[in-house]
């Protein structure tokens, strides 16, 4: 069973960020300020109760004050669905053979739009349920001109800086304080505390306990779940997935992925996951471990005469990478771990931009 992320895997856009883009003036600054606010909460912090992926609900206040409603969002849905080269092709051959869950932080309205185009059913998608329209209509005025001053608030500050393992600077210090006050007493105390309270974006626990719910559907152990993710909101299914025994794969994943991974994919063309996906379903993670160590186009030609990769996957993927630029594969230990995060940042950005690259 294939139990993925869908934002990273196997489509380039980040809706989140999207929407925030083209809907709100500077919303790409807000936008990352907020999602590095989310990651300190999430990853540094460890704030009790607190999910990676919260900034979909950190931003929702945003949207509804400065007026995008649910077409909006479906319509900027159907503008950004661009799918990673070869992902459409890799989906249908996997799901001629196995079942396919996405299980995605995203909103609602662009999951269910963009993996309709993909053929996979809606009752195997996971994701953020979001009626901006019914939460609008409540909310008056007043509080959203309070929400557009935070946003003029939240602008004007410095950046947050996270990367660092010393203690944070004066200025991220005082960032964080002033936004604790934004969004856990002013916010929590206005019209949008139902907003605040209800929304419950897809990521961290919620995603694997996603992931458990996808494998009781069909009686299976996590030890038989491909699980794939590229970023904070998936280290704890890719985690959880690798201590059980499972395929854990990060492509094209940040250090949050790579370092909660056994198999770490860098690639312009998904039909690598539909490979090793293939492999692991056949022959378990020993053979996708034997495979990636000595990672080259004759040890999967050799699993292919062995019969060993479904013909129809390897076809595919020969026809994707003969005469292209051959895919990474790095079976992920702690001597390269630091080595392959920064292969892999690298084309991170490289397929999905810079600015949606460098995302937590």
């Amino acid at each position: 069973m294939i139990n993925s992320d869908w934002e990273g895997p196997w489509v380039t856009a980040d809706h989140a960020f999207d929407i925030m883009r083209q809907g709100i003036k500077h919303g790409d600054k807000l936008f990352s300020a907020i999602s590095a606010y989310d990651d300190y909460q999430a990853y540094v912090v460890k704030k009790k109760d607190y999910e990676p992926g919260n900034t979909l609900l950190l931003i929702a206040p945003f949207l509804i004050a400065f007026g995008l409603d649910d077409s909006f969002l479906v319509d900027k849905a159907k503008d950004n669905a661009n799918f990673i080269k070869g992902s459409l092709k890799a989906i249908e051959l996997l799901r001629d053979h196995y079942t396919v869950n996405i299980i995605s932080t995203s909103y609602q309205q662009y999951v269910h739009y963009t993996t309709f185009l993909a053929g996979i059913p809606k009752e195997n998608t996971y994701c953020t349920r979001f009626p901006i329209d019914e939460y609008a209509s409540e909310i008056s005025d007043v509080d959203k001109v309070l929400v557009r001053e935070i946003a003029d608030s939240i602008l004007s500050m410095g950046p947050i800086e996270i990367e660092s393992e010393d203690e944070p600077e004066e200025n991220t210090i005082e960032c964080i304080r002033q936004m604790n006050h934004f969004f856990w007493e002013l916010l929590i105390k206005s019209g949008f505390s139902r907003v605040m309270q209800e929304l419950k974006p897809v990521g961290g626990v919620r995603k694997f306990e996603a992931v458990a719910r996808a494998l009781e559907k069909e009686g299976l152990e996590l030890d038989r779940s491909a699980t794939i993710g590229d970023s904070i909101t998936d280290w704890n299914m890719l985690n959880k997935t690798r201590e059980a025994g499972g395929l854990a794969l990060s492509f094209n994943g940040n250090e949050y992925a790579v370092s909660n991974c056994n198999v770490a994919v860098m690639s312009e063309n998904c039909m690598v996951t539909a490979l090793l996906v293939d492999v692991f379903e056949r022959g378990g993670l020993e053979a996708v471990e034997a495979l990636v160590s000595d990672w080259s186009w004759s040890g999967i030609k050799a699993l292919n005469r062995q019969g060993a990769i479904e013909e129809s996957i390897y076809n595919a993927f020969r026809q994707a990478f003969s005469g292209s630029v051959f895919p990474q594969a790095v079976w992920v230990t702690q001597d390269n771990m630091e080595d392959t995060i920064e292969v892999s940042k690298r084309y991170r950005k490289s397929v999905r931009g810079t600015q949606i690259g460098v995302l937590g």
